[in-house]
């Protein structure tokens, strides 16, 4: 072995190699070597300020990489020490912090807003369990005391619409109302369908399709007046729609005279549906109605409040909505309720209303869950050829409307009776029960009172498999059956009802 000299090593630091080019010194916002010197050239020689200059320092890991490196170069540049020249401070987190060290501390429901309907005191002490949908709290169904779960109350509920009336608080659907001379111009680019032919009076159905051609959303569009209308949206998709509707006119149609706010929190909505729903709605107005077909709309008199009523249905009954002023919200529900009662009707929830509209295949956000088309959902026909619409070219593109498509199906289980879960695959009868075999899965489903289990999915060039049998599993909730596929409308397909 060689003696080692005793002499201590001649070391000096090497910061930086002089040559050509770019020299990096934050590699996560692109720093060099020649952003600091020319920090230092242009009086920015404090450490602080040169950080702000040239951003050293501040991306995610705070210069951890490059801080000693950054300080050096300046100190040379300076004519100073490291120790001269400072450093910068380091704000916190110091070191990486787990996802669940941050979870840790959870608010639970306080971390987001908590939104209640004008009936919400008044469901409660009716004892109706809360359900979520989007950031409001809605009854899931109203108990009475012989009951045992949500099942039995479901099924009274879904009666009181089918056999008598039913009364629920819809405020939470997104409403947008809308003034000026080309409003009709807007929303005809906005909406799939064409709009600015409706009359004033009259309400029009709605499609409205994201720029890569899939739907966004669903509602409504009333004429209240000839430059007046009124927008609803879905709950969960109201500020979506809102801050949609801004930018198209920011961006796209800057030039078009139309002004719009949100007004969901502004009016209370009741639904009122069922065959007794025309008996119940004229003992509330201050003058007899007259004849008001389906898809009209109109300014009225409730009770001495001044009011909006709307002929929708979203059960397949002859169905009415009733707007007020907020304020006026609890007690139009209360009267309608104890009204309804005495006619062998009564309040209905979220339960009921999903069996309901899932009988009428009517589409919520299990449907519109950003992936489908409007070719998927059976409403290829609303995109209409006279004019254009933000989404209508991308709607178009190979792949978005072929029969490889999954489309929307009704399903009805080969035993009546038997359980079917919403998110179950399913297959081809004999088919492997493997993921690469999948031709579709469930969105929806419901106990029906009178047609047993039914749900809704999205299956495979489903339009063309009729009457054709699949296997619907769920190994997660050990469920394996067939099922028949057919038209997504189970109850009254002509839709008699709800005109009638």
């Amino acid at each position: 072995m060689p003696e080692a000299s005793g002499a201590a090593p001649a070391q000096t630091a090497f910061w930086q190699v002089d040559a050509p080019g770019r020299a990096w010194l934050d590699f996560a916002n692109d720093v060099t070597t020649k952003d600091v010197r020319q920090a230092a050239q242009e009086g920015f020689s404090s450490v602080e300020h040169m950080k702000r200059y040239t951003t050293q320092g501040m991306a995610p890991d705070q210069g951890r990489s490059s801080n000693v490196a950054a300080l050096a170069v300046l100190a040379d540049a300076t004519g100073r020490t490291i120790p001269e020249t400072g450093t910068t401070t380091f704000r916190p987190p110091f070191q990486p912090v787990s996802i669940a060290a941050m979870g840790a501390g959870a608010r639970g429901k306080g971390f987001m807003p908590q939104r209640f309907t004008p009936s919400h005191d008044a469901a409660v002490a009716r004892f109706a369990p809360m359900v979520e949908s989007g950031l409001w709290y809605r009854p899931g169904y109203f108990p009475a005391p012989d009951e045992d779960g949500w099942l039995p109350a479901c099924t009274r509920e879904v009666g009181y619409v089918r056999g008598a009336v039913g009364v629920a608080d819809v405020s939470t659907l997104g409403k947008i109302e809308l003034r000026g001379p080309d409003t009709g111009a807007f929303l005809d680019f906005v909406y799939a369908n064409r709009v600015s032919t409706l009359a004033p009076g009259r309400v029009r159905y709605g499609l409205m399709l994201r720029e890569d051609g899939h739907v966004m959303d669903d509602g409504t569009v009333a004429r209240l007046g000839d430059d007046r209308w009124l927008v609803t949206t879905t709950t969960v998709a109201a500020g979506a729609v809102m801050r949609h509707l801004e930018f198209v006119q920011q961006a796209y149609r800057p030039r078009l005279r139309t002004r719009f706010t949100s007004v969901t929190d502004a009016w209370a909505q009741v639904a009122i549906a069922g065959p007794r729903a025309r008996r119940l709605l004229d003992g509330i107005l201050d003058a007899p109605l007259g004849e008001f077909p389906f898809m009209s709309c109109a300014t009225v008199g409730v009770m001495g409040v001044r009011a909006r009523l709307f002929r929708i249905s979203f059960s397949g009954e002859q169905g009415y909505e009733v707007a007020v002023p907020a304020r006026f919200g609890a007690a139009l529900f209360r009267d309608l309720v104890a009204r309804a009662e005495s006619l062998g009707g009564g309040a209905y929830g979220m339960e009921a209303l999903n069996v309901l509209r899932i009988e009428k295949g009517f589409l919520t956000h299990a449907e519109l869950h950003g992936r489908t088309t409007a070719f998927d959902l059976g409403l290829g026909g609303m995109v209409s050829a006279k004019k254009d619409c933000i989404g209508k070219a991308a709607s178009q593109r190979p792949g978005l409307n072929g029969p490889e498509r999954a489309q929307l199906v009704g399903l009805r289980p080969v035993v009546r009776d038997q359980r079917i879960t919403a998110g179950a695959h399913l297959f081809d009868a004999g088919a492997p029960l493997t993921r690469p075999h999948s031709r579709g899965y469930v969105t929806s489903v419901g106990p029906s009172p009178a047609l047993g289990w039914l749900g809704l999915g999205l299956l495979e060039d489903g339009r063309a498999r009729h009457g054709d049998r699949v296997r619907l599993v769920d190994r997660l909730r050990g469920i394996d059956t067939l099922c028949d596929v057919c038209a997504p409308v189970f109850f009254d397909p002509e839709g008699g009802r709800m005109r009638g």
